[in-house]
């Protein structure tokens, strides 16, 4: 199928230009993930432009996570990711890090609503697979070891019964974002145990098909570390990510 495109007049905005009629095309074409776009020299030809230019418009558009040139077999649609997304919130934070606590309550919104809708249909099966890993966590905590990973794992595995990967991948860059901060931006988790329960005791209110119960202990949750957060950016300036490593466990 043959795109007739616009050719383009040279100026400052040029390269936005070139962005704007690449994605353009892309929707005229209905082309999906992993599928070919036209070669560098017949979008410049096409487009009036010389290849530099399409070659920086490209740049960007990789950048923005719409495509991805593959060394010896072109550019293609990359699929929709929220890598860009990421990439921009976890840089922006590090100057601004009372920025976070927007972004924990907007997680904690996503979280309660989502906890709720999981709470009705979520499997017995799903459940013992959660209290196993759960079981894991305590060993880690009581050993005063990290336990990032089990956390993040934790809220996945609730969410998974919805069948919505844009959900989880959300929840991923929230969970990535926050432990991105340096620590004492965060505030160290005083209680890694009581953390545990907090979540055994959420479990509990799924188990019981009790989804308003288990929406106000996702809050409560969200609210500790809030609190958690709100305290360590009072006591003094933020520490970079190079002065204190992060220790994500317990978010």
């Amino acid at each position: 199928m043959s795109i007739v495109m616009e050719k383009l007049v040279r100026g400052p905005l040029l390269k936005q230009a070139i962005q704007d009629q690449v994605k353009q095309l892309i929707m005229d074409r209905k082309l999906g993930p992993g599928d070919l776009l036209p070669p560098e020299g017949q979008l410049a030809d096409d487009l009036g432009v010389s290849r530099g230019s399409v070659r920086e418009a490209i740049k960007a558009l990789e950048s923005l996570g719409i495509v991805e040139t593959r060394h010896g077999n072109g550019v293609r649609v990359r699929e929709f990711n929220f890598d860009s997304v990421l990439d921009f919130l976890s840089y922006g934070l590090l100057f601004q890090p009372a920025r976070a606590a927007e972004i924990l309550q907007i997680r904690e919104w996503l979280e309660a609503s989502a906890v709720a809708q999981a709470a009705a249909v979520i499997t017995d099966q799903e459940l013992d697979a959660i209290e196993v890993l759960l079981d894991a966590w305590a060993l880690k905590a009581a050993a005063g070891e990290p336990t990032a990973q089990e956390d993040r794992a934790f809220h996945r595995m609730l969410y998974a019964t919805l069948g919505n990967d844009s959900l989880l991948r959300l929840i991923d860059v929230f969970w990535v974002v926050y432990n991105a901060l340096p620590a004492k931006s965060i505030g160290e988790d005083a209680d890694p145990m009581g953390t545990v329960q907090a979540h055994r005791d959420l479990l509990s209110a799924m188990r019981r098909r009790e989804p308003l119960l288990a929406q106000q202990q996702m809050r409560e949750h969200f609210h500790n570390i809030e609190r958690r957060f709100g305290k360590a950016l009072e006591t003094g300036p933020v520490a970079t990510a190079t002065e204190h490593p992060i220790d994500p466990s317990g978010t």
